[in-house]
């Protein structure tokens, strides 16, 4: 079969799909389109922002970080067992509609406020900055976690997975890249300070306007599949020791939880991409030229995902493409390996290229990732049926497990950022007050090396060690095919009639339980 072929067979599997319609698909896609737009614009540029316009110090930058860290360990459990409740069958206002119908507004509003300086006074702008940072975090925690929580009760069929959620990356890929592309463009076209304030603010605005309209479409089309079950012991609290050990009873959710933690550590590198450009290779604007060459490749390594998945399962894309990425990294430690800037800057288009190669599976690894985390889910609703006699789906519970952890590893990833760009003694730029632009700052070779090597050592470790980590992931091949035969017969046992699940009950998958079951 060619490749028009190919193509044409994945289009029909997507509009004809039994698992989820076009309307389901699109209204996903929409979300996650405008939460990945509003978090690219805080994530990647308030740091500079805030250090360098709104004047807040490396220690309470260091100070705020760990305070967003403790809220997001509330938040997150908490936001996880409100999405694990029970709802009566036909009741549409589920928690997780709540969420979206509620979110939107405050999470485009915080964003945009990040960019706003509200005096002259330092205490005042870090208030102001910890408060709208603490908002956006908060309710961006609910709604992210609530599109989590529903794409896993959407995808009944395993096979549906790699479409829906390929799709659902090249949205969310979309969406971060229009942040990364325009803001440099934007904020280069002038070196007056009071502009580039009010450009940056110009810009999230219109983000907000995009964000916020695209956040409001999964309300409308998402309806949960799969029903969370009535326990027989009912509290107030979903969880009970149970759920609890199935989901640690889940080998491939811990190795994505270890595997998060050196991808944390991997994105410093993205978080220190603007000094690199602005102070190391001395062309800002040159980011945006090589995010989109990233960008470009991004996508043909996301349009493979659906093919390559016929003959390799995630975890092989997993480490493929962290191994690939760090190989990258290490060219480029070599480059400057005897750190001197002036031929680094007469090397700023190959680092570049490099930078833009590098990038290439990172939208493939964003889609396995999610293939990998509701296979998860449904080995759990096999192990719980099998060890408790209870299918227990805690989706809500996989949500909160995954942003707990990633709150720990934020918090691990902002301290090791923070304290070693402090160690740089980098010196923000300064306005002059009659002028009104950035008086230059010239930073000493010492602290363009520290940023340098904050940028390699960070993607070397993170990206060879998160590579490694999947390679311990055994729920895959045979054995993943048996498990998820088996399941389908249980469901089907307990009454469950979906047309994708029953479909796929042949003689071979039945034998296939059989043995599983025999081997248990």
């Amino acid at each position: 079969m060619g490749m028009k072929e190919k193509l044409a067979e994945m289009k029909y599997k997507v509009t004809h799909n039994p698992s989820f319609t076009i309307k389901e698909q699109i209204g996903y896609s929409a979300g996650i389109f405008g939460n990945s737009m509003g978090q690219d614009a805080v994530m990647t540029y308030t740091d500079k922002f805030v250090r360098e316009y709104t004047g807040v110090s490396a220690g309470r930058m260091t100070l705020m970080s760990n305070i967003l860290t403790i809220s997001g360990l509330i938040i997150a459990p908490l936001a996880g067992n409100l999405y694990d409740t029970p709802v009566p069958e036909g009741k549409k206002m589920t928690p997780t509609k709540w969420a979206m119908l509620l979110t939107p507004i405050p999470f485009a509003i915080s964003s945009m406020l990040l960019f706003v300086i509200p005096s002259a006074n330092a205490l005042v702008n870090f208030l102001w900055v910890i408060i709208s940072h603490w908002i956006f975090n908060t309710v961006d925690a609910f709604y992210d976690m609530s599109l989590t929580t529903t794409s896993l009760r959407m995808t009944t069929n395993a096979k549906d997975r790699k479409n829906f959620y390929t799709i659902a990356t090249l949205a969310s890929s979309l969406g971060s890249m229009l942040p990364g592309w325009l803001i440099p463009i934007v904020v280069d076209t002038t070196d007056d300070v009071n502009r580039q304030k009010m450009l940056y603010f110009i810009v999230a605005l219109v983000f907000c306007v995009l964000g916020v309209t695209s956040m409001f479409a999964p309300y409308f089309t998402l309806n949960e599949k799969i029903r969370v079950v009535e326990r027989p012991k009912k509290t107030s609290f979903n969880w009970d020791r149970e759920s609890i050990s199935t989901l640690f009873h889940c080998p491939s959710i811990l190795i994505v939880f270890i595997g998060n933690l050196f991808e944390q550590i991997r994105s410093n590198s993205y978080t220190v991409l603007p000094y690199i450009y602005d102070e190391v290779l001395d062309q800002y604007s040159l980011k945006s030229l090589i995010d989109m060459l990233s960008g470009t490749l991004s996508y043909a390594g996301l349009a493979a995902v659906p093919f390559i998945t016929n003959h390799f399962s995630p975890r092989v894309v997993m480490f493929g493409g962290y191994a690939y990425t760090g190989f990258f990294y290490a060219i480029m430690g070599l480059l400057g390996l005897k750190f001197d800037v002036t031929r680094l800057r007469k090397l700023k288009y190959l680092i570049g290229v490099i930078i833009g190669v590098a990038g290439m599976p990172n939208n493939a690894e964003a889609a396995a990732k999610k293939v990998i985390i509701g296979d998860a889910t449904d080995y759990m609703e096999w192990y719980s049926e099998k060890r408790y006699g209870v299918p227990i789906r805690s989706d809500g519970l996989v949500s909160a497990a995954q942003s707990i952890f990633g709150t720990l590893c934020s918090f691990v990833k902002n301290n090791v950022y923070n304290i070693s760009f402090k160690k740089t003694n980098y010196k923000a730029k300064k306005m002059d007050p009659v002028t009104g632009k950035l008086i230059a700052v010239t930073q000493t070779d010492s602290t363009l090396h520290g940023i340098y090597l904050i940028f390699i050592l960070c993607g070397v470790i993170g990206n060879f060690c998160a590579a490694i980590a999947y390679l311990f992931d055994r729920f895959s091949g045979k054995r993943r095919e048996a498990i998820l035969a088996e399941l389908a017969v249980m469901r089907e046992k307990r009454g469950i009639k979906e047309a994708d699940i029953k479909s796929e009950l042949s003689e071979e998958t039945v034998e296939a339980a059989e043995t599983a079951a025999g081997n248990e």
